[in-house]
């Protein structure tokens, strides 16, 4: 019989088990690339997806109906798994989640900055964070100005109140460290908090070689790089970025060799192969660690990565289809795991 913090995880991760049965096979990916834009619909409408498709295609059509559609339905598996926790667990799946206000408060700027409807904002939106549905749809009706002061006593205000002197990505890098900082500042003191702690400072190692080699291959001066890194990283800290910023590419490629992120993966001329091989690596770890762990966090993140991933591959498809791409160009953007 399982008892105390066990049993809240013995639930939740039964209950991510069910809907991990209705995430969409990988050989199917496949067959979808074999089809037109408006088949891949319609084969949607016959999975969970159904629900999100017949509320929004009164509105929209094409790869906008399907965009929408599936943030819709990702916030909704999202809120529904923070719905079904509790205690410790739902503590640290709200904490992953509040990446999410990272997204919505980008998305949101964004489209205020380029004259898009407050409704198709509002449609990009995912929830699930800190903070509210409806505090975000007021901020759609707002300027940006007004944006910001609504963040204010908030973590995010001095980050926020540099809009429009310095560029979006730049904004949006401040407030990703600012979510990681709070996550890896935490001070373990059991063994589900050590784990999430661990998955997210592996995480940031990604993020991190992502940054190094993507700026290295476009040539950009070290120092640029090092304001783009992360503090927190499991092996990847700031002085292991900083050595292997300031190394040519092809000894920084050698010295990557031990890293624990580093397996079977090789340069290539496009960097966006590299960057969907350490995906594909990064589930894979997720997955053996989850199943080392199978009544802890680790589960529930892995399912959440994948379920993204998803609606992710199905959003490369569906605009490639809908932009005419050859099926191997499309394929070559999927993250299969």
């Amino acid at each position: 019989m399982l008892i105390g913090k066990n049993a809240q995880w013995a639930y939740i991760v039964a209950r991510v088990r069910v809907m991990k049965r209705s995430l969409i096979p990988q050989e199917e990916f496949r067959k979808l690339l074999n089809m037109d834009f408006n088949e891949i619909v319609r084969y949607l409408e016959e999975t969970e997806y159904k629900k999100e498709i017949d509320e929004l295609s009164y509105k929209y059509t094409g790869p906008r109906l399907l965009d929408y559609a599936l943030s819709l339905h990702l916030f909704r598996k999202y809120k529904r798994i923070l719905d079904v926790s509790f205690g410790t667990a739902k503590e640290l799946i709200l904490e992953y989640l509040k990446r999410w206000d990272v997204w919505n408060i980008i998305n949101i700027l964004r489209g205020k900055l380029a004259g898009v409807s407050p409704e198709e904002i509002e449609e990009t939106l995912v929830p699930v964070g800190e903070f509210s549905y409806d505090f975000y749809k007021s901020l759609v009706l707002k300027e940006v100005d007004e944006i910001v002061k609504a963040f204010d006593r908030t973590p995010y205000y001095e980050v926020l109140s540099k809009v429009g002197q310095v560029p979006l990505s730049e904004i949006e890098d401040e407030l990703y460290k600012i979510y990681y900082s709070k996550i890896v500042g935490m001070r373990p003191a059991e063994q589900a908090l050590k784990l999430f702690v661990d998955f997210i400072r592996r995480e940031i190692d990604l993020k991190n070689i992502k940054t190094i080699l993507r700026l290295k291959m476009d040539d950009v001066p070290t120092e640029n790089i090092l304001t783009r890194i992360i503090p927190g990283g499991y092996q990847l800290n700031v002085d292991e970025a900083r050595k292997l910023a300031a190394m040519p590419l092809d000894e920084l490629v050698k010295s990557l060799e031990g890293y624990w992120f580093w397996k079977d993966i090789e340069i290539e001329d496009s960097f966006s192969r590299v960057e969907i091989k350490l995906d594909s690596m990064w589930m894979k770890e997720v997955a053996s660690r989850a199943n080392h762990y199978p009544l802890s966090i680790l589960p529930v993140l892995h399912y959440m990565c994948l379920k993204k991933l998803e609606a992710d591959n199905l959003r490369v498809i569906g605009w490639g289809k809908w932009e005419g791409l050859p099926n191997e160009a499309i394929e070559e953007q999927l993250v299969m795991v």
